[in-house]
């Protein structure tokens, strides 16, 4: 019995919806996606995310910078006999302290860095950007997701809110119906039994009413969250569908198209060319190191900050480095089978989600061939449950046959007019899936 009604509700609701006109001050998709896009805190935290990874990349850029440094301390010093340094041509020594306690002034600054550290700097600096690259293909690719998730919630909301519709306007029908049971039943046409199943069925209605009430109310206020827009907002949304697009192209083609255009695709290659990078910052250490410095040395024996002229001294300095560190040569195999073993996994990886993404594809194609297809099908099974019910709707009005076959022959032309609705609203979501499974649905 329930299977009538919920039939009746969605054939009321097929015929509401080819008709239905867009309201003016409806929301459409495209601008509930673009609050979503805006608003969605998942999104939010996924440019976080990235921002992150873009500092992470600064400041290997940073690392690469000449590293400054400049110092200065006062000391107070107490000797215990005289101290002489040198001997000028005169006899006399060149610089020399009494006896006695003196304070002192020394400040220095010196500017280094490193000319050839086995390309390491380079390397980390490759790795960090590669990596930050990879992180804005994932914020990508959850925007894709998202695209789909809101376009499923507003479908879903187009459906509850037609029904709600729909069964408002079965539940006059069958008011209609059950007065015209009752005359019938005063002519003797038809029974009282036949008159209380017709009132069963509306009662039927009425239940299934305020489940869709509460399942409209629960929609619309996830929608609200998934879009970013307060959740006691009131929002209409445009009730019309418009026919899906016929996939003229080959699968071959949309293959083609996701494994270029997917975001986890390329940002698996980043990530293989990052680990790649480590690896070779890994094996910089085994190479010698070579660095340039250049700097400034003051010191005052004096109390005076700037001293005459023969009591301080002042130099330059430059000077060049060059390290090994022979540890390399035997401490070593543990880092590189670590760095090698992150280029095969995130090879692996790449390879993984690359088989996914064209399973995605082949799934998402074919279901949107059968809902195209199925189109074509329940038309021809929709006029057939038309006359159907035409012919057995005359016969109940006869007193040829009762209000269970009336009943029946309405299930089955509700439940075509289902497949309908249910193959439109299909082929629209499945259409959706294939690009985002191609990686289009944000162009």
């Amino acid at each position: 019995m329930k299977t009538y009604v919920i039939g009746a509700g969605l054939w009321l609701l097929s015929l509401g919806w080819i008709t239905a006109q867009p309201t003016p001050s409806a929301m459409p998709l495209d601008k509930a996606i673009q609050l979503a896009l805006q608003n969605n805190k998942g999104i939010k935290l996924a440019d976080s995310r990235t921002r992150s990874a873009e500092s992470r990349s600064q400041e290997a850029k940073d690392r690469s910078l000449p590293q400054a440094n400049a110092s200065l301390a006062y000391s107070r010093y107490s000797l215990i006999g005289p101290f002489a340094f040198g001997q000028g041509t005169d006899g006399k020594a060149l610089f020399s302290i009494p006896a006695g306690a003196f304070n002192a002034t020394i400040g220095g600054a010196t500017v280094s860095k490193e000319i050839f550290g086995g390309f390491a700097e380079r390397s980390a600096e490759l790795s960090a950007n590669l990596l930050a690259k990879a992180s804005h293909l994932d914020a990508q690719r959850n925007r894709s997701e998202l695209v789909y998730t809101v376009s499923d919630a507003y479908y879903n909301i187009v459906k509850l809110i037609r029904s709600t519709t729909v069964i408002e306007q079965s539940i006059k029908q069958f008011d209609e119906k059950e007065r015209e049971a009752q005359s019938l039943q005063k002519e003797g046409i038809v029974t009282a039994n036949e008159v209380l199943k017709i009132q069963l069925q509306k009662n039927n209605l009425q239940l299934s009413r305020l489940q869709v009430d509460k399942a409209r109310q629960t929609a619309f206020y996830n929608f609200n969250l998934l879009v970013g827009l307060p959740d006691n907002q009131v929002v209409t949304v445009d009730t019309t569908l418009t026919n899906p697009v016929a996939t003229v192209e080959p699968l071959s083609n949309f293959l083609t198209q996701a494994v270029q255009a997917r975001p986890e695709v390329q940002a698996n290659a980043l990530r293989v060319r990052s680990a790649e990078a480590m690896l070779r910052n890994t094996r910089s250490i085994m190479y010698p190191h070579l660095s340039a410095s250049v700097g400034f040395n003051y010191i005052n024996p004096t109390a005076r900050l700037i001293p005459e002229g023969s009591s301080f001294i002042s130099a330059w300095n430059l000077g060049l480095g060059l390290s090994y560190n022979i540890g390399s040569l035997y401490n070593m195999k543990g880092k590189l089978n670590s760095a090698k073993t992150a280029i095969d996994e995130a090879d692996l990886q790449g390879q993984q989600q690359t088989d996914q993404i064209r399973s995605e594809v082949v799934t998402s194609y074919n279901n949107y061939q059968l809902a195209l297809e199925q189109q074509t099908v329940i038309r021809t099974a929709v006029g057939q449950a038309q006359e159907n019910y035409r012919l057995t709707e005359s016969r109940f009005r006869n007193g040829l046959v009762g209000s269970t076959d009336l009943l029946e022959a309405n299930s089955f032309l509700l439940q075509a007019q289902l497949n309908v609705i249910n193959a439109t609203v299909d082929a629209q979501l499945a259409y959706q899936r294939l690009l985002k499974a191609t990686g289009n649905n944000l162009n």
